[in-house]
């Protein structure tokens, strides 16, 4: 060989060598070097390192984002979203502490506040009280009872020779009328004369009609005591007892009549003669409290419970009997407890200008 192919060949050796670090450090700086990746989004199989157009459809390529990158902005979204979720927990937590903290809507007092709006406080306990119910009255003129007995009497008399059929729609009518099978006997076993319903006493009794609202027939009963009272006698009083409540209410006054009989020796009473009766109810062991202590909104009653010397509580309660000054409580309140009996308006706007207008909600 000759010296100048070998100086070619050794030329060319090293060319090649050059060459080929030249493209493995490419390699490595392309390889280290973060190339941008553009794609169609109507056409994702062709992609681009440059921004620009596709050329199927002449869409903007858009910028295809880097794996790791969104690696690391997925795990910042998620610490994001964990504080997010802390901060909600926090906050949520915070909320139920101020709803209950609402809901519990204890008005606090100072001892001077108190005595300012001047508030009172009564013991809610079990009372043994009397009811007094005033019933408009007149002295009994009942020409259709009259007959009714008359004529009920008549077929007791003729049994033998009527139906049984026509003997009990008879008494069913006095039934109607408001008597009871007892009365039924006792008025046609001749012990009382019918014509007493349309002549006035005999005997030395009177019998008197009153009228009671529906309200009160749960609480009026049979054989209870009445005090009977006219403006022809003024200063005297006819005592005697309810003999019977009729079972029909008046449609139009919803009350219902009461009959019953007074003492009446001289026979002063007249047949239609008005006055008043008063019946006396006593109601042994009624959980009550002053009438002051309830608030009637429209909706709903409430008190207001002490309960601490210085923080108030309202609370819905429901009532039963109204015995002035007393009203029963059916729930709501407890034994022993305190209840505002005084002062409970001005208590209530406290609480409104508290809490809202939503301060009766429980």
């Amino acid at each position: 060989m000759k010296p100048n192919d070998l100086s070619t060949s050794s030329f060319i050796g090293w060319t090649c060598k050059l060459l080929a670090i030249l493209i493995i450090v490419s390699l490595v700086v392309d390889c280290s070097s973060k190339k941008d990746v553009y794609y169609c989004p109507m056409h994702p199989h062709y992609t681009s390192d440059r921004p620009g157009n596709c050329p199927i459809c002449n869409m903007d390529l858009v910028k295809k984002e880097d794996t790791s990158e969104h690696k690391d902005h997925s795990n910042a979204s998620n610490s994001l979203q964990a504080a997010e979720s802390i901060s909600n927990e926090d906050h949520s937590s915070h909320l139920s502490e101020t709803s209950s903290e609402k809901n519990s809507r204890e008005l606090i007092l100072s001892f001077e506040k108190q005595q300012s709006i001047g508030i009172k406080t009564e013991l809610v306990s079990k009372r043994n009280l009397v009811k007094k119910i005033s019933a408009y009255s007149s002295v009994a003129y009942d020409p259709e009872l009259y007959s009714a007995l008359s004529e009920y009497k008549e077929a007791v008399r003729s049994s033998e020779f009527l139906s049984p059929e026509i003997i009990r729609n008879l008494q069913l009518r006095l039934r109607q009328l408001g008597l009871s099978l007892d009365q039924i006997r006792i008025w046609t076993s001749g012990a009382r004369d019918p014509s007493e319903l349309i002549l006035g006493g005999k005997s030395g009794r009177a019998h008197i009609y009153s009228q009671i609202y529906e309200s009160d027939f749960t609480t009026v009963k049979v054989g209870l005591p009445i005090k009977f009272k006219t403006d022809v006698y003024p200063e005297k009083e006819f005592i005697g007892k309810i003999k019977s409540i009729d079972v029909i209410l008046d449609k139009n006054n919803r009350t219902l009549r009461l009959r019953s009989e007074v003492s009446d020796p001289s026979q002063l009473l007249k047949p239609q003669m008005f006055g008043d009766t008063v019946i006396q109810v006593s109601l042994p062991n009624v959980l009550s409290v002053p009438t002051s202590a309830i608030l009637d909104t429209g909706k709903q009653k409430i008190a207001y419970v002490q309960t601490a010397p210085d923080k108030f509580q309202a609370v819905s309660v429901q009532t039963g009997k109204n015995i002035e000054p007393w009203v029963e409580v059916l729930s709501g309140v407890q034994e022993n407890q305190r209840v505002v009996t005084e002062s409970t308006f001005l208590i209530d706007s406290e609480a409104k200008i508290r809490f809202g207008s939503d301060s009766h909600a429980h």
